[in-house]
Formats: C-alpha cells, sequence, structure tokens
C-alpha cells in the first residue's frame, strides 16, 4: 500500500521539466529555417517588385521565378515538417496525461485507503490506547513514531495529489494550445500552397511566351558561350601575369597575410550587392527553358535591384577592368592568391592598380535578359570555387 514518493516526485518532475526538452532543438532549428526562408523569399520579392521583371516575358524573369518557386516549396515542407513536429508534440503530451491521470489516480485510491484506517482508529482514546499499550517504554517510543510518521505520509500525500493534479491541468492546457497550433500552421502551408499554384501560373505562361523566341534565345546562349569563355581566359590571363610577375619581398608578404585572411572569411564574406538574390547557381544545369541543353555558370547570378551599387567584398588589388561583349563591364580584384570577378557592371568606379577595402563601391550594376543582374565569381588561382560557400548567409 506504501506509495514510492521518491518515484513519484522523479516522475513529475520528468513530466514538468523533461517534456519541455523532448524536441526542443527540433522545434528551434525548424523555426530558424523557417525564418531564413521567409527573408529569401521576401528578398527577392522586393527586389523583382523594382524590376521589369512583372511586366514581360525574359530569360531573368524565367531565372527568378524558379528561384521563387525552389524557396516557396522549401517554405511549404518546412510547414509540413511543423506539422509532423507538432503531431509528435501532441503524442507525447497525449501519453503524459494518460500517465498523469494514471498517477493521479493511484495517489486517490492510497489516500482513500489512509482514510479508511484512519477512521476505524480515530480519536484520541484510540490514540492514547495504542501508546500506552505498549510492553515496554521502547515499544511506546516505536508506537509514537509510527503514528508521526502515519500523520507525515498522510500530508505528503495530500502534496504530491496536488502537485499531480496541478501538472495535468497544465499539460492539458498545452495540448488544446497545440491543437490550435496546428489549425494555424495547416492555414498557413494552405496559403503557401496557393502562391506556388500562382508562381507556377505565372512560369508557365511565360515559358509559353518565351518559346515563341526560341531561335533568338539559341543564339543568344551561343553568344553567351562566347562571352563566359572570353572571360574564362582573361581571367585565367591576369592570374598567370600575377603569378609570374616580379614581386618584392614586402609584396609577397602581403599577398600572403591578404591570402590567409581571405581563407579564414569564408562563409562570412559581404554580398557584392546590398540587396539581392542569387538566380543562377555555381556550376553545369539544365537551361531554364530548353530541353537537353547545359549551361555551366563559373560563379553565381545575382539579381538585384536597378542601378544597385557593387563593392567589392574584401580588400584587394583592382587588377583588372575589361569589357566583354553580353558581360559589359569586368572588374578582377586580386587578394593574395584568391581573385573575385565583377561582371556585368553598367559603369566603372575604381582604376587599375587601386587599393580597395572590403564594402568599397567600384561600379554599378548593369541589366541582363531583362533584369538588373550581376555575376559574381570567386577564383583559388586557377580554380573555380563556389562563391555562395564564401558568401556570408543573407
Amino acid at each position: 500500500m506504501n506509495f514510492n514518493l521518491k518515484k513519484a516526485a522523479l516522475f513529475i518532475t520528468f513530466l514538468c521539466v523533461g517534456f519541455s526538452v523532448l524536441g526542443q532543438k527540433s522545434r528551434e532549428q525548424l523555426e530558424q529555417e523557417k525564418k531564413a526562408n521567409l527573408e529569401n523569399i521576401k528578398r527577392a520579392e522586393r527586389v523583382l517588385n523594382q524590376t521589369s521583371s512583372k511586366k514581360k516575358a525574359s530569360l531573368g524573369k524565367v531565372k527568378a521565378l524558379n528561384t521563387q518557386i525552389i524557396n516557396q516549396q522549401k517554405q511549404i515542407d518546412l510547414f509540413s515538417e511543423d506539422i509532423n513536429l507538432i503531431n509528435t508534440e501532441i503524442s507525447e503530451l497525449e501519453l503524459a496525461n494518460a500517465e498523469l491521470q494514471k498517477k493521479l489516480s493511484a495517489l486517490k485510491k492510497e489516500y482513500a485507503e489512509m482514510l479508511y484506517i484512519a477512521s476505524k482508529s480515530s480519536g484520541k482514546l484510540n490514540k492514547l490506547s495504542f501508546l500506552f499499550s505498549a510492553r515496554s517504554f521502547n515499544d511506546l517510543i516505536m508506537r509514537y513514531k509510527y503514528l508521526e510518521q502515519y500523520t507525515d505520509n498522510r500530508k505528503i500525500q495530500v502534496a504530491q495529489i496536488n502537485t499531480v493534479s496541478e501538472t495535468l491541468a497544465t499539460r492539458q492546457k498545452d495540448l488544446s494550445q497545440k491543437k490550435v497550433q496546428k489549425q494555424s500552421v495547416l492555414t498557413q502551408k494552405k496559403g503557401e500552397t496557393n502562391k506556388l499554384s500562382s508562381l507556377k501560373r505565372e512560369q508557365s505562361l511565360t515559358v509559353a511566351q518565351l518559346a515563341k523566341q526560341e531561335k533568338q534565345i539559341r543564339k543568344e546562349i551561343q553568344d553567351t558561350k562566347k562571352s563566359i569563355k572570353r572571360l574564362d581566359n582573361l581571367i585565367s590571363s591576369i592570374i598567370r601575369k600575377s603569378s609570374n610577375s616580379n614581386v618584392t619581398k614586402n609584396e609577397a608578404v602581403v599577398n600572403t597575410a591578404l591570402s590567409a585572411s581571405f581563407q579564414n572569411n569564408k562563409k562570412r564574406l559581404p554580398w557584392p550587392v546590398q540587396n539581392g538574390f542569387i538566380s543562377d547557381k555555381f556550376g553545369v544545369k539544365n537551361h531554364p527553358l530548353l530541353k537537353n541543353i547545359k549551361i555551366d555558370n563559373n560563379g553565381v547570378d545575382i539579381q538585384t535591384s536597378p542601378n544597385a551599387r557593387v563593392s567589392s567584398v574584401f580588400d584587394g588589388i583592382v587588377l583588372d577592368i575589361s569589357q566583354i561583349p553580353g558581360l559589359n563591364n569586368v572588374i578582377a580584384i586580386q587578394h593574395g592568391d584568391y581573385y573575385t570577378v565583377y561582371a556585368n557592371l553598367k559603369s566603372v568606379s575604381v582604376k587599375l592598380q587601386d587599393k580597395v577595402i572590403a564594402g568599397q563601391l567600384i561600379g554599378i550594376a548593369g541589366q541582363k535578359d531583362g533584369e538588373y543582374e550581376i555575376n559574381f565569381q570567386v577564383w583559388q588561382q586557377f580554380t573555380k570555387m563556389n562563391p555562395e560557400l564564401w558568401l556570408a548567409r543573407k
């Protein structure tokens, strides 16, 4: 009949404290991902609302819509994860409630038995008779301690019942709130799904309009490939000359320091434009319009606001300023063994051999494929690197 009070206390502590720990990390991670992805969506919307992408069909608009669709689908997936997590939390709460109900029933039953026994031996006379019927003084002391402990146990039992009852009420409130939260997330997911459908309809319409210009688009692809090849050769030539040039001891020390410092800023470099989103990623991929056509990007395309200021992402020296058909003005900046390239600039604000610092204005973004867009590249000697691995997360 004796209830293990220590185990009961540990059980209640687990339900009061342990439950909030369960899934805590997953909940925080999920909320952070949702917040970050929502910022990506809003950033793209801010840029696109300032450009022509809402007005006419263009390859740039298709790229922007593709980016929006990817972000929108990710947001829906995150809402699905949220719903799954809430379902798990609801199941855990229901299990906790059931255990609490079970413990509460056991405590009440045990207390009722205590009261029943106490009623049979109630009254001071019965207690005195119980004490003075002792056979020895030691027996009297033992009987007194028994009565004292029995009274204390009844008080503790009442306290345990109150604690479990309060915890149960809290858990039932948490359960109700979780069910309300689930309904809210389901509503939000439905809204995001409707947005995705709208984006896909706009994408289909834009692709259909551009399909009539396939011949022109194929010509633009070939022209772009030639421009990229020219830029590739230009950067390789610049790096080769820089590597072979005679440098003083002091210059060598500066270059080594710049290289080490640049390397240590991986995933921390500022973006070359203040407002923008990546509309075309690094590497080989399918063309956004034409089937069986692959395109290669030595860097990333960043769509930005009209006449956006373009800045150097790190301290360095302006090594080259050139004009390439299809890519407008191109600036190459050396950072020791590393080089950053800024293509498709409408205008340039620096000169050859200028020493620049991170965040310094070097030019203004130009237009490409109907949108304001720059191409940003990172090289380590002759190795082309994925700029996304270097830029800070917005």
